[in-house]
């Protein structure tokens, strides 16, 4: 595989995908600017050095990326992203003692997947999955020499002397690592392999949340594998002997970050304090809001004004119920189609008359005021869609003896608020309003001459 010549491509292809993402833009749209990541993490090395067996120490070191991705509404994103730091790796044993460490810088294209729309304002945690190719280059160096230059010489005691380990030269001085790095693995070509290239190809594969701060910001929080095409990251190969063998499978390693997200195409949302007290209707779906339908009756609900009728087929324009004998009961609950007008009717629609009420009242008074209080109420209803009502029953009582008037007693004439000579209906809804209160003046005889007088007077 040429490399080089890979470089130039994916180069290329990241110019090319940088200005599509700050440049693209389809006719008579206005341009949307990308979404920019800042990540910092702990870079982890899986090869023959590192952390490839429990035995063997687990060494992080700090990276940062950057990134640049398209501004979209949807799910599916994708963008360029450069990373740069250092992994170490380190393995100590009585057999075996080998170190490396390497600086790194990648540059990748990246497709990222959301499983949930991140336009949905009540989703804080929105999980998603990326993977792409990344060209990477390193420089791997290992710390063999002391600061006068000597090698390291690892003993079966666990000790490090500037000598090899014989059978008679247990009194060779001791010393220690430095940890200074100081020998090019390539350069030293310590295996044979000569000027072997110091790039590869990789495959970035991960997985993580977003935390949204707000329409605008978030926090990446992932994990991705780099899997490179590459066994010399560490400088030690299947190609080496000894303490350098190692295995033939290629080295990877782990980029483990927390991230701030800035979305620059998403429009800023400028509040003040009266701000505090609104609702928030960040994704809110006001077209589907304008043509919900809850009742089925075919009139949207910003139009109905009555958003709970159960019969779809009997509302007018404005999706009010149909009442065909205007007697303020829909049709759907009425059992008496054909009330006459002014008519007052109980809650099933049927009329109640004076006459039938008084005929209740006198069989049994008491038995009787149950069906008082609905005539009552059912003529209080009745006022309050048509206020004539009440000069009406008036007029009528005075056109049906006209020379006759029945004298409101002393007692009740304070009931007689429109001072009219007579306790209309509404009048004596009060009176019985005040008895139930237990605010009435009237002992329970009164009350019920009352209610008889209403009935009686002429």
């Amino acid at each position: 595989m040429n490399f080089k010549n890979l470089h130039i491509a994916i180069s290329l292809i990241i110019v090319l995908l940088c200005a599509t993402i700050v440049f693209g833009q389809e006719e008579k749209e206005t341009m949307k600017l990308p979404v920019i990541t800042l990540t910092q993490g702990i870079l982890n090395f899986n090869g023959d050095i590192g952390y490839n067996r429990l035995n063997e120490p687990l060494i992080a070191h700090s990276g940062f990326e950057f990134g640049i991705q398209n501004h979209t509404d949807g799910r599916l994103t994708f963008g360029l992203f450069i990373l740069a730091g250092q992994i170490t790796g380190e393995v100590s044993s009585i057999n075996r003692n080998q170190n490396f460490r390497t600086s790194i810088f990648s540059e990748s294209l990246r497709a990222r997947y959301e499983w949930i729309s991140h336009t949905r304002a009540d989703q804080i945690l929105i999980p998603y999955i990326t993977a792409g190719i990344e060209f990477l280059t390193f420089n791997t160096k290992a710390d063999l020499l002391d600061a006068s230059g000597k090698s390291y010489f690892y003993w079966t005691d666990g000790t490090v002397r500037n000598e090899a380990q014989t059978e008679t030269n247990g009194s060779a001085p001791q010393t220690h690592r430095d940890y200074k790095y100081e020998t090019n693995v390539r350069d030293a070509n310590l295996d044979g392999t000569g000027k072997y290239s110091q790039t590869s190809f990789a495959v970035p594969i991960g997985l993580g949340v977003r935390f949204k701060l707000s329409p605008k910001t978030s926090l990446d929080f992932s994990s991705v594998l780099h899997k490179t095409f590459t066994d010399y990251i560490d400088g030690i190969t299947s190609k080496g002997k000894g303490e350098r063998a190692g295995n033939d499978k290629n080295d990877n390693y782990f980029f483990t970050s927390v991230g701030f997200k800035i979305d620059l195409g998403t429009p800023r949302i400028r509040t003040t304090k009266k701000d505090k007290y609104r609702p928030d209707v960040t994704g809110v779906n006001f077209t589907e809001l304008t043509n919900d339908d809850a009742d089925g009756d075919g009139i949207p609900d910003v139009k109905d004004d009555s958003s709970a009728t159960p019969n779809a087929n009997k509302v007018d324009e404005k999706g009010k119920p149909i009442d065909t004998d205007d007697d303020g009961i829909p049709d759907y609950r009425d059992k008496e189609l054909n009330s006459q007008p002014y008519a007052v009717v109980n809650e099933d629609g049927e009329t109640i008359t004076e006459e039938m009420v008084e005929a209740q009242f006198r069989k049994d008074s008491l038995a009787a005021l149950p069906a008082v209080i609905e005539y009552l109420r059912a003529y209080d209803k009745l006022a309050e869609r048509k206020p004539d009502v009440e000069q009406r029953w008036t007029s009528q009582k005075a056109a049906e003896n006209p020379r006759d008037h029945t004298v409101i007693p002393a007692v009740y004439r304070r009931l007689d608020a429109d001072q009219n000579g007579y306790i209309t209906p509404k009048e004596i809804s009060i009176a019985i309003d005040e008895y139930m209160s237990k605010k009435s003046p009237y002992s329970v005889q009164q009350f019920f001459d009352l209610i008889d007088f209403f009935f009686v007077q002429k």
